[in-house]
């Protein structure tokens, strides 16, 4: 599922973006082989004071940075002057030993045709030890290469469509066509030895890194399938490694 930077433009001026911004880019941020720190307090947490985002990555990726760094974000129309306060802000607050070992961050969900400008700035004045800024065409691409992520904003924008779903909005839809909903466990009833073989038959597709097929039965598609669903989603990384799960 592809989400232009003008849908996350648009979507900048709605009050979600406000609240499910920090979800969205620790969504994006979180690796689960180099990540050792991550807190991007989400909803109603974003009005509790600190960073919005503290991140501590082994590895890194193009976007991410490797180490420490720490992240401010908003779907102001200002931008930059947004980006000037929180960075005055955090130089000010910060120890220099501290800042010369961190990476500072900001995000937009908004097109920002300064930002290397500002970039270049920022740099400049060398009070940390790296500057970061990412708007609108850079979600674009990150998202592009983090599909999951993707298909799951998407749905929760409406903007998903046929042919793919997350394993998180295919059991929603299933578990609540009857009443009480029904749940996982509730599911795994007499089935724990079957969730146990599926989970083995999966690790060994994965760890061989090859397409395979396993076959499921049950009395009906949408049941096999909601089997599958649920192994998946209240499996923990020990159990179904780490990769992310969308059903096509």
């Amino acid at each position: 599922m592809r989400i232009t930077a003008t849908q996350l433009a648009d979507w900048a001026d709605t009050k979600a973006a406000q609240s499910d911004l920090p979800r969205l880019v620790r969504r994006l941020c979180f690796d689960a082989g180099s990540t050792r720190q991550i807190a991007f307090p989400a909803g109603d947490s974003t009005y509790t004071p600190g960073w919005d985002g503290v991140l501590h990555s082994e590895q890194g990726n193009a976007w991410v940075p490797t180490g420490a760094s720490r992240w401010e974000m908003g779907c102001d129309k200002g931008i930059t002057a947004k980006a000037n306060g929180d960075y005055q802000k955090r130089t000010e607050q910060i120890a220099e030993a501290e800042r010369l070992a961190t990476t500072f961050v900001f995000v937009t969900p908004r097109r920002w045709g300064t930002k290397v400008v500002w970039l270049a700035k920022q740099r400049a004045r060398t009070e940390w030890a790296n500057i970061l800024a990412f708007d609108a065409d850079d979600l674009e691409q990150w998202l592009e290469q983090t599909p999951a992520v993707a298909l799951q904003f998407a749905e929760e924008l409406g903007l998903s469509g046929w042919g793919v779903e997350s394993t998180a909005r295919y059991w929603q839809l299933w578990s609540e066509q009857c009443s009480p909903t029904i749940t996982p466990e509730a599911f795994f009833i007499d089935r724990t030895q079957t969730r146990e073989r599926l989970i083995e038959k999966i690790n060994e597709c994965l760890r061989q890194n090859k397409k395979h097929t396993l076959a499921v039965s049950a009395d009906s598609l949408e049941e096999a399938t909601a089997f599958v669903v649920a192994v998946l989603n209240k499996g923990n990384r020990k159990e179904i490694g780490d990769r992310p799960h969308f059903l096509r």
